[in-house]
This record gives structure tokens, C-alpha cells and sequence, in this order.
């Protein structure tokens, strides 16, 4: 049986670090980020349904001088680690497994080739995060049942007038996040009112 990772690792700040604190929805906890790449990688995780459960910070490299491993994420049957490549090229060369899993190198290129989703998502996750304690299970089935056929976001919007909009998104949005519903064009598109939602193909 593979490795589980439930609890970060603790470190302190470096004076140069930046502290990122943030909700993950997906944890149902805070989570703590110390690079912008790092924020970028956590809402790639958040983004995609397949991601179960992941960690922040889960263990050091094996033999890494300190290296600490970014992301340890779980898709359930399976199990990988993150390491966030800098700009400049490592001296220390990094291992193809480390604690019997499996490592994938992030590099700047790969996270730049997300940017639109990245971008759509940092929009999208304020809504999840602010009606996470009070999920409106019977609206997300109305909107689910709506979306037998593919519909602009305005027009969602418009169906369910008069409730408030930022209600209809959160629960669109919890939809999305499980994989309940795609919205394909939001890896190259910006988010917005002509955004359409619709049921994956069976």
C-alpha cells in the first residue's frame, strides 16, 4: 500500500519568502503557500475532479539536503509528487520516485501552459469558498438538471432570477469542481457571462 499524507510539514518563514494563506475547499482546511508557483500549482488541484486529496509540504526529498517536496496528490488509485521546478535549473538532480512514489517535475513552462485555467480559477474558488458551510444541495440539482442541455452562464443566471447571483455561481461551481458539469472553454477563455456549462458525454 502506497504512502498517505495528511499533515504539512512545518517551516518558517525565510525573510525573502512570501506567505500565502489560503481555503482549500477540496481540504476543508487552510493551507499555507510560501510562491506564487505554489498558488498557482494548489488551484490546479482544486481544478480538477480527478484530484481526491493532496498536502502541502508532505515530506523532504530522500537524500535532498532539505529539499522539501511541494505537493503530494492523490487520484485515488493512484499517487504522485510535485516538485515545483525554480527558473534556473537545479544543481541537485531530482529523483523519479521518492518514499515509493512516484515525482513529477512542475516546471514554469508547465504552469504557464495553465494560465488561463489558473487565471479562471482564482476567480472561480472565492465563491466555493464563501458558501462552504451552507451548500444548497437542492439548487445544485436544479442547475445539474438544467444543464441536460448546455447553457450560457447569463442564462443560468436568468433562470433562477430572482435568487442572488453569487448563490447560483457558488452552487454552479460545486458542480463543476466534482465533475459533475465541464466548461471546456475555461482553459482558453476568460470567465464570463457567455461561459458555457454543460454535462460531460456519457
Amino acid at each position: 500500500m502506497l504512502p498517505s499524507y495528511e499533515k504539512p510539514i512545518e517551516i518558517s518563514r525565510r525573510p525573502w519568502q512570501r506567505r500565502i494563506e489560503v481555503y482549500s475547499p477540496k481540504l476543508k482546511r487552510r493551507v499555507t503557500l510560501f510562491s506564487w508557483a505554489a498558488h498557482d500549482a494548489w488551484l490546479l488541484l482544486e481544478a480538477d475532479p480527478a484530484v481526491k486529496v493532496f498536502c502541502e509540504r508532505p515530506a523532504y526529498l530522500e537524500g535532498g539536503a532539505g529539499r522539501l517536496i511541494d505537493f503530494w496528490v492523490s487520484r485515488g488509485r493512484n499517487a504522485r509528487f510535485w516538485i515545483l521546478s525554480p527558473a534556473k535549473p537545479e544543481k541537485l538532480a531530482i529523483p523519479k520516485s521518492a518514499h515509493g512514489v512516484s515525482v513529477r517535475v512542475m516546471r514554469r513552462a508547465d504552469l504557464m501552459a495553465f494560465d488561463r485555467r489558473i487565471e479562471n480559477w482564482s476567480q472561480i474558488l472565492p465563491y466555493r469558498v464563501s458558501f462552504a458551510r451552507y451548500p444548497d444541495g437542492r439548487l445544485q440539482k436544479d442547475i445539474f438538471d438544467r444543464l441536460e442541455k448546455a447553457h450560457r452562464l447569463e442564462r443560468l443566471e436568468a433562470a433562477f432570477h430572482p435568487l442572488d447571483v453569487a448563490t447560483v455561481r457558488a452552487a454552479l461551481f460545486e458542480l463543476l469542481a466534482t465533475g459533475k458539469i465541464i466548461a471546456p472553454d475555461l482553459d482558453s477563455k476568460p470567465l464570463g457571462l457567455t461561459t458555457m456549462f454543460r454535462r460531460p458525454a456519457k
